[in-house]
């Protein structure tokens, strides 16, 4: 039975993938009823309304795949000082009655990075070709499906890549704005970047979110620890996607921008501030950085991220020292060299030692490195068989 169905979602989804590409394209996100575009007109009276509340959307019938309704929406969310933002996503729902005990589960769904730019973000024309094929094999559960962009990525303020708070806030208000007024299961679902917020989300949920009732959390390839993830990306041809990070700090921290952007020489400041408009095929080309090259004292990356400075913001960034409250299942690839297994590892570790003892790990040794482009994602795929069945398990019991 498993082969078949890695065989089955493999096909679905690079079908799917050639499938969307088409249809996004001729439906840009474009405007809301109202007449406002959903995703950077202002909020009128944001604060006013309570987090995870739909402020608009908008159908995108073009993406209606397997007998779902899909939507743009625009929710309401807090970031980490405590504000009203507004953040976009999208809204899958079948449209055949759940035949399941209780409300449909919700899958709150944290994309993987496509990059930094407001046109990166997972329902954008560019995101929607990657995340839209992964729903699929949550959709045919018959499962609710609820993606966020995260705060300011496609629309107005900072986005705090792989922010701790940040993400976990935008996850869980996502599910908020796709349960709406019913107790549906939630199960959070993350792979890579994605992997970082539904760990957060996980973690956070009984403080920020406590109404939310999350029953379980998927984290797959996650780079959970800031620094490790810098180090293994500082001299490869994917370098330039270490300096998200360090733009997302001067984002988060306005205050301490100056302080920040001077450990950077000449050569590194105008590389931080290029990096911001990146997507993924941006970060590639741009080529290998070293950055020693890129700092005022000649100190690696890493280094910095532990120091007076940047140390305490890394500090918040980690994942692994809060114990989440629902079963996690963690998923990870041996030769995985876009996210080296050693994170997933080190993340076991940590949430055991906080007490955390309903945790499945599975690690996918596919007996050789695959080609690169696709190492990283295939232990998503490998694992839908048993994740599909967790899943299925928490929401019944629920």
């Amino acid at each position: 039975m498993r082969l078949p169905f890695v065989t089955l979602a493999l096909s679905v989804l690079v079908g799917c993938l050639v499938l969307s590409a088409a249809p996004a394209s001729a439906a840009p996100a474009s405007a809301a009823p109202d007449g406002a575009d959903l995703y950077s007109e202002p909020v009128v009276g944001l604060e006013a309304y309570a987090p995870g509340s739909i402020l608009r959307r908008e159908s995108v019938p073009q993406l209606d795949v397997l007998g779902s309704h899909t939507e743009r929406i625009l929710y309401r969310s807090a970031d980490p000082r405590d504000r009203a933002v507004a953040v976009s996503g999208l809204l899958v729902t079948p449209t055949r009655a759940w035949s399941g005990p209780g409300p449909r589960p919700v899958i709150a769904y944290a994309p993987g990075s496509y990059g930094v730019a407001d046109r990166c973000s997972g329902s954008s024309e560019l995101g929607l070709t990657t995340t839209m094929p992964a729903l699929l094999p949550l959709l045919a559960q018959g499962y609710q499906v609820v993606t966020t962009d995260y705060q300011g990525l496609g629309t107005p303020g900072e986005y705090e890549f792989l922010g701790r708070i940040a993400s976990a806030r935008a996850v869980l208000d996502s599910a908020r704005a796709a349960a709406g007024e019913t107790d549906a299961p939630v199960v959070l679902y993350g792979y890579s970047a994605g992997g970082v917020a539904s760990a957060a989300a996980a973690e956070l949920a009984s403080i920020y979110a406590p109404d939310v009732s999350v029953v379980g959390a998927f984290v797959g390839a996650a780079p959970t620890d800031p620094v490790l993830r810098v180090e293994g990306q500082d001299g490869s041809e994917s370098a330039a996607t270490m300096l998200y990070t360090i733009g997302g700090l001067i984002g988060a921290h306005p205050d301490r921008a100056e302080q920040i952007r001077a450990l950077f020489n000449d050569r590194g400041r105008a590389a931080i501030d290029a990096a911001q408009d990146f997507c993924t095929v941006d970060a590639l080309t741009y080529g290998p950085l070293r950055s020693e090259d890129l700092t005022a004292d000649g100190s690696s990356l890493g280094t910095l991220m532990t120091g007076p400075v940047l140390g305490p913001m890394t500090q918040e960034n980690t994942t692994g020292f809060t114990a989440p409250v629902a079963p996690v299942m963690i998923v990870h690839g041996v030769h995985d060299t876009s996210v080296e297994i050693e994170q997933s590892r080190i993340l076991v570790q940590r949430w055991r030692a906080a007490g955390v003892t309903d945790i499945t790990v599975r690690e996918f040794d596919f007996g050789t490195d695959l080609v690169p482009a696709f190492d990283h994602p295939a232990a998503n795929v490998a694992a839908y068989p048993e994740l599909i069945g967790w899943m299925d398990r928490l929401v019944t019991r629920a």
